[in-house]
């Protein structure tokens, strides 16, 4: 009997590393380029894992996505396949509605809480967190070797714009970093300040107001939840030191980077800029939408563009604006089903944050500050992509699932 219960517990000991190892890799991987067949390596296991567990326990499984937060996402879901249905190029739309809204958003939200379904909340906790810090690694080490390769050219640090695909990146992983503040020991704080300075690096390489913006107001929303003031003022004196340097020491080399923190403007987005001209395009079709994917939006703005001589434009750069884009490819339905989505989310971030304390509050927090920085901030300067939910929601998924079970 004895040997029975040590190897289940061996066997489940090696399930959980196999699972949560599944979903670590899935986060640390998510917002990386030119590794596609390693996402792919790891989705295919991700999702034979999954069907092996629901050919087991498949009613016990189903209890999962019993709840509003799966509801709203299977709302989201069929309003996007209506937007295939009503769209001018129906062929592209179901391509990118396959594999941007079933495959990447739907399909991986759905397996990442039946992988994590065995493991305690803590650890479920702790496999987000721990997964975004361990993934500031990579993106340093690639962002660093991206800099020195330019140097090699000539181009100097801040001099330009080719570093700003990692803003997504970046504010998911900011607010996961701040994490580690909660550890006192005087190694974990010289890691922590060690980290702050190569994060900060690469944040304002990014040379993006919107990501900026994104990760100060997720920070200050961190700073009040956590009654912590001593960190924000020392970033602030860190900050204000290294740019006084740098515009002492040599202020052409940093002009781009300093016309961006100067710039009042809203870069063409307003008037007649890219929100502007979104909101003309809505106005002429605003209950039915014109079908889902980005090159709808190009199609019809340039084949418009000579009716509306304002547009600043003369060629679709998109809505930069993740509410007027779907808006505009579903109609009415897609606004209503975005923001249904949207504040679904925000109401199990908040009952999660308040029910819960240690570790998982924490991860709830996370969540909840991504979600107002990549989501909502960002969003409203940038057309975000939607499966960035993805972790998000499957997260909170296996999070509420477990407090169900307890």
């Amino acid at each position: 009997m004895t040997l029975s219960n040590s190897l289940k517990q061996r066997e489940c000991c090696w399930q959980s590393i196999w699972n949560r190892g599944l979903v670590s890799l899935f986060i640390i991987m998510f917002f990386f380029d030119n590794i596609t067949r390693y996402k792919h390596i790891v989705g295919g296991l991700m999702l034979i894992t999954a069907l092996y567990y629901v050919v087991k326990k498949k009613s016990a499984l189903l209890q999962i996505f019993k709840n509003n937060l799966t509801y709203s996402l299977f709302v989201f879901v069929v309003i996007c396949f209506y937007s295939v249905l009503i769209s001018i190029d129906p062929s592209y739309s179901f391509k990118k509605f396959a594999n941007t809204i079933l495959e990447k958003l739907l399909l991986t939200t759905l397996v990442i809480p039946i992988l994590l379904h065995n493991e305690s909340k803590e650890d479920i906790a702790k496999t987000l967190i721990y997964s975004l810090i361990i993934g500031i690694l990579p993106l340093a080490l690639v962002d660093g070797w991206q800099y020195y390769r330019e140097y090699q050219q000539g181009i100097m640090p801040f001099s330009g714009f080719t570093h700003k695909y990692k803003s997504d990146i970046l504010i998911f992983m900011t607010p996961a970093f701040l994490l580690l503040w909660n550890f006192k020991s005087a190694k974990m704080r010289i890691l922590f300040f060690a980290i702050a300075c190569i994060m900060g690096f690469m944040i304002m390489g990014t040379l993006q107001r919107g990501t900026w913006l994104s990760i100060l107001v997720a920070g200050l929303i961190w700073c009040i939840c956590k009654r912590e003031w001593k960190l924000p003022l020392l970033a602030i004196i860190a900050l204000g030191a290294v740019l006084t340097l740098g515009y002492l020491k040599d202020q052409n080399s940093l002009h781009v980077l300093f016309h961006k923190m100067q710039q009042t403007s809203s870069s063409g987005r307003y008037g007649g800029g890219t929100q502007g001209a979104a909101i003309d395009l809505i106005r002429e079709n605003p209950i039915k939408g014109y079908g889902y994917g980005e090159n709808i939006y190009h199609q019809v703005y340039n084949s418009r563009v000579q009716d509306y001589p304002q547009w600043v434009f003369k060629q679709s750069i998109g809505p930069h604006n993740i509410t007027l884009d779907m808006w505009y490819s579903a109609g009415l339905l897609g606004l209503i089903a975005l923001w249904y989505l949207l504040i679904s989310v925000v109401a199990e971030v908040v009952k999660g944050y308040r029910a819960n304390e240690g570790v998982t509050k924490d991860a709830w927090l996370l969540i909840g500050l991504i979600m107002a920085g990549n989501l909502f901030v960002r969003g409203a300067f940038e057309t975000v992509s939607i499966e960035n939910l993805t972790m998000l929601i499957g997260i909170a998924l296996a999070l509420k699932y477990k407090a169900q079970q307890n």
